[in-house]
């Protein structure tokens, strides 16, 4: 199979701050205290003063909400997205606004996305769909966060029909979602559906002629199919709009090994 052609990622109420504190800290066994100290460790030694005094502001007045955004942005720029969520967070449970909620949300998902350790993963999954049920709380028409919620779901959960189902409410709500239809696309390749994965990334296609990445996932699901011929042709179609050498080589050569078969 082509190298990285298939991108897959793999409700409590909200309890007070200083108990999800507590709670957080010992979920599963993974100690976010520690995880935080840990990710300061990996910041430059002035960014990290910057936090600790930032923190000590905070001890004295813990209602001055930007400087929750000040530390969290020095997370982001070091790419360390799971404290950065934990900080915007603690915003959000104070200023109870969507794009608060957001921001901590969609940092959660990244270090989902990120996590190599098991139970890393599922405490930053937990606080994620946490974070993004407040989000569709707030505001039940935000459909990039219902469908960042079915997607968790779906990959990170052991309710996959849960994301599923919300996956399809977001298109039968919006037909020209493109990120809804390209996740019903990939996991419905993950469950051996290529039909219904050729009708997905068809879709997208046809919602955003751009999105030529489409002919490569097109390509796979017929390889899948054991439709070699119309793979290769979807791959000819890829090389021949990409600008992308790296992608192109690799294109290239499972053409190769395709018709060596």
């Amino acid at each position: 199979m082509l190298a990285g052609v298939i991108y897959l990622l793999p409700k409590k109420p909200q309890p007070t701050e200083a108990v999800a504190q507590k709670t957080e800290k010992t979920f599963s066994g993974f100690s976010f205290e520690k995880f935080i100290t840990d990710s300061k460790a990996k910041l430059p030694w002035d960014q990290g003063n910057k936090i600790s005094a930032w923190e000590d502001q905070l001890k004295k007045d813990s209602t001055e909400l930007g400087i929750y955004d000040s530390i969290g942005n020095v997370f982001d720029k070091n790419s360390l997205p799971g404290p950065a969520a934990w900080y915007f967070e603690r915003k959000a449970n104070r200023n109870k606004a969507e794009a608060d909620w957001l921001n901590a949300s969609y940092r959660y998902f990244d270090a989902f996305k990120a996590s190599q350790d098991s139970v890393e993963s599922s405490y930053f999954v937990e606080q994620a769909l946490k974070s993004y049920s407040k989000v569709i709380a707030i505001n039940p028409r935000n459909l990039d966060a219902k469908t960042d919620l079915g997607i968790l779901y779906a990959e990170g959960t052991g309710e996959p029909m849960k994301g599923i189902t919300l996956l399809r409410e977001v298109v039968t709500e919006n037909p020209l979602h493109q990120n809804a239809h390209l996740n019903l696309g990939f996991l419905s390749m993950k469950s051996g559906q290529f039909d219904k994965a050729i009708e997905r990334f068809n879709k997208v296609l046809e919602i955003n002629s751009t999105r030529i990445d489409m002919y490569v996932y097109l390509g796979e699901a017929y390889v899948r199919k054991g439709e070699k011929g119309k793979a290769i042709e979807n791959f000819q179609i890829f090389k021949n709009l990409s600008n992308d050498p790296t992608m192109t080589k690799q294109v290239d050569d499972y053409i190769a090994a395709l018709k060596a078969e």
